[in-house]
């Protein structure tokens, strides 16, 4: 259980289910930055990588506002 914790984004005890949509979550948006970083270096099309990076980036800190402290959103 301590590595799904330490995964956490938020100081606020959630249960099982909600930890679990928090991963997912942090592990989506940390896969679209890097795909959408891969293809602006190598200058490919970065329109679409951009806006699933972007849309991602918003739900994780929608669920951070909703679900944690308003805190966990300055870092």
């Amino acid at each position: 259980m301590i590595p799904l914790y330490l995964f956490h984004v938020t100081s606020v005890q959630h249960s099982e289910n909600l930890l679990l949509t928090f991963l997912i979550c942090n592990i989506f948006v940390v896969t679209a930055g890097i795909t959408f970083m891969y293809k602006l270096f190598r200058q490919k099309n970065v329109r679409a990588a951009g806006i699933t990076f972007a849309i991602a980036l918003a739900v994780n800190y929608i669920l951070i506002a909703i679900f944690g402290d308003i805190f966990d959103l300055l870092g």
